[in-house]
């Protein structure tokens, strides 16, 4: 079997991981495998959400444990803002880094299905599906898409997010 030659060119990917570097300037591969990576922990974070409020939400025991416990909306937060500092301190130990990840997410999901148990049902789930199921397409395509969106820069951002609303508005208004 021949060897068809480095998959990579011989001086981008040492650039790539020099000091002060960042990802938007690395070669594409790099930056479709970071791009990977963090579509899909945002979908796993997102997929989280939505189960831990699903449970929080059908569960009738659960959900009068938490009108009647207040303060756990509190616990979580602080809990949130140890974990936050925990990963600042610990970003660069890498199993650490990521257990301490789930552990924030976690406490989000716990502290969003506290406050979402105060609103209707169907409305609170639809956006939640809604939601996970935008994130996996995303990711779903990411993971597959050998397309570089670095040419559109800032401006294609921009004007995404200035469309995105304003479709909206005209058709469900």
């Amino acid at each position: 079997m021949a060897d068809s030659g480095p998959r990579y060119p011989s001086s981008s990917i040492v650039d790539d991981f020099n000091y002060g570097s960042c990802v938007a300037s690395a070669s594409v591969y790099i930056r479709m495998a970071f791009l990977r990576k963090v579509y899909s922990i945002l979908s796993l974070q997102v997929l989280l959400t939505t189960v831990t409020s699903a449970v929080f939400l059908y569960f009738e025991s659960i959900r009068t444990f938490v009108h009647e416990s207040p303060a756990l909306i509190l616990v979580f937060a602080i809990g949130s803002l140890g974990l936050i500092f925990a990963l600042t301190l610990n970003r660069h130990k890498h199993p650490l880094n990521l257990y301490l990840l789930f552990g924030f997410t976690l406490l989000e999901a716990l502290s969003v299905a506290s406050i979402v148990t105060f609103y209707d049902v169907y409305i609170i789930l639809q956006a939640f599906v809604l939601t996970t199921a935008v994130f996996f397409g995303l990711t779903i395509y990411t993971l597959q898409s050998k397309r570089d969106f670095s040419k559109f820069g800032a401006g294609g951002t921009g004007h995404g997010c200035c469309r995105s609303p304003s479709f909206l508005r005209i058709h469900h208004l």
